[in-house]
């Protein structure tokens, strides 16, 4: 696996480096940020609904069903602890795709990795130095 880094761009915002490729996460002016990006927890959200559509479109492909899959995500925030209590995610499928895929299609959907790994979190090791 690629190494990801964390590198302090100012005030509270964070540049994500992973194989080159750079996103800037930061909070909301209200959440005391300069909403320069979108937040970790957004960009949490924005990886599984990524991962949903890359393995749905596909399967779309891969089986002839012309067209663009698209995610949308809403999340739910719960306290004690601070954590993200719910996800809703709504796929919109080609058209093409009949309706008796539907079931299949929820299956690649939760065969995502990022998904599955909210299914069954990992252990998480934290070292300071």
């Amino acid at each position: 696996m690629d190494l990801i880094t964390i590198a302090r761009k100012g005030d509270r915002q964070f540049d994500v480096g992973v194989r080159g490729h750079h996103v800037s996460s930061d909070l909301s002016e209200k959440e005391g940020g300069r909403d320069q990006g979108p937040s970790p927890v957004e960009l949490m959200a924005g990886s599984l609904g990524a991962c949903i559509a890359m393995m749905i479109q596909d399967y779309c492909e891969k089986h002839g069903y012309e067209g663009d899959v698209g995610v949308s995500l809403t999340m739910e925030l719960a306290d004690a602890p601070k954590r993200v209590g719910a996800i809703v995610v709504d796929v919109e499928l080609p058209e093409a795709v009949p309706e008796e895929r539907m079931d299949a299609i929820r299956r690649v959907a939760e065969y995502c990795p990022v998904h599955a790994t909210l299914r069954n979190p990992p252990r998480v090791d934290i070292d300071i130095s």
